[in-house]
């Protein structure tokens, strides 16, 4: 027994219960106003009788003549239509649509050329070098600056590594701050050594460490940064190295 034939079975027995309650409540009246039993069994079938009538006609006259006109002018609408379209699959066996999909998705699905498959290995090998090269650069600078600045200032500069990463000038930057016990020479190291991890030009690097580094920095314009950031003659604590393990 389906869903279907339980709540018709349900709204039957809720409504032929409704009319036998009418009927004992016929019953009742009749023997209140003085009939004897017959009179109310009279009373109670008549009533159960007429009832019942009344909803089977009731439910004739809804199912041939009202449901097809409703449905008939609500098909008008396209939402309607829809909804319809919608139902007609959903009653049609998985073995039928199931084939018809599988086909649909076969057709409209072209497979890889030969040079996408090539171009998308070539990017992922690139996005992946480019990932280990970002990795390198920021353990370089937990390594050479946490002891000169806060865990919340540091944190602050590896994302604005990684965002210099991904293009020349990184977005709003809130300046850091470092100890000063690192002079300016050694910021420009700094910042020397990230931009060639990159590949970046010396201005684009002299802007970026002008910007993050503005406090420590504020003496100096970027063309002098730019000029002097790959200087060695003075003493400083963050090395000019090109060599450093972590240029890839």
């Amino acid at each position: 027994m389906n869903k279907r034939h339980t709540e018709y079975i349900a709204l039957y027995l809720f409504v032929f219960g409704a009319i036998l309650l009418f009927g004992v409540l016929a019953r009742k009246f009749v023997l209140v106003k003085g009939y004897d039993e017959f009179s109310a069994a009279v009373g109670f079938l008549a009533t159960v009788v007429v009832l019942s009538a009344l909803y089977i006609s009731l439910q004739m006259t809804l199912n041939e003549l009202l449901l097809p006109r409703m449905e008939k002018f609500l098909m008008r609408f396209p939402a309607f239509q829809k909804l319809e379209e919608v139902a007609v699959v959903a009653k049609t066996p998985a073995a039928i649509v199931e084939p018809i999909e599988e086909d649909a998705i076969t057709e409209i699905t072209p497979q890889p050329s030969q040079y996408e498959v090539l171009r998308a290995n070539a990017i992922a090998k690139q996005e992946r070098a480019s990932q280990a090269k970002l990795e390198s650069v920021l353990d370089y600078t937990k390594q050479t600056m946490v002891a000169y600045m806060s865990e919340a200032d540091l944190d602050r500069l590896c994302g604005y590594i990684t965002e210099y990463s991904l293009g020349d000038t990184p977005c709003k930057v809130s300046p850091v701050s470092v100890d000063s016990a690192l002079k300016s020479i050694d910021l420009m190291h700094f910042g020397w050594n990230i931009g060639k991890a990159f590949g970046k030009k010396r201005i684009h690097t002299a802007t970026f460490i002008k910007n993050v580094f503005a406090h420590a920095l504020r003496d100096l314009e970027i063309s002098t940064i730019e000029r002097k950031m790959s200087h060695t003659e003075s003493e400083c604590r963050i090395i000019l190295d090109n060599k450093i393990e972590y240029i890839l």
